[in-house]
């Protein structure tokens, strides 16, 4: 079965941007130092992200297992981007891996949404 790794942070949304729709948004996450971006996916996002929001999200990293993205771990700073543009930054506070019958990050993310209350 398929292993996916998840990532759950604490972000502030940049208050000078517009809002951001997360169930279709693929943002990009970068660790502080690094130079490396990888592409994530919200897992069971709310509807809508206002500008200056604060949360707790969970994210899916699509380049794992392939690269065990070591850069991030609890406690870790990051950057959620879009282009050169900073959506938001945050700190990991969890990281975990998954085991799921889901092929495809669609599948997943389904599944997923579907599991949380």
């Amino acid at each position: 079965m398929p292993i996916w790794l998840l990532l759950e942070a604490n972000l502030r949304f940049n208050p000078s941007l517009r809002s951001t729709y997360p169930q279709k948004y693929r943002a990009d996450l970068l660790p502080d130092g690094g130079d490396l971006y990888y592409g994530v996916h919200f897992v069971s996002p709310p509807l809508e992200i206002q500008p200056g929001d604060e949360l707790l999200v969970e994210l899916m990293v699509r380049a794992f297992p392939e690269d065990p993205c070591a850069a991030f771990q609890p406690g870790r700073k990051v950057f959620l981007k879009e282009g050169s543009i900073v959506r938001a930054e945050g700190r990991i506070t969890r990281r975990w891996e998954r085991e799921s019958a889901a092929r495809t990050v669609s599948e997943f993310l389904q599944e997923r949404s579907q599991s949380l209350p």
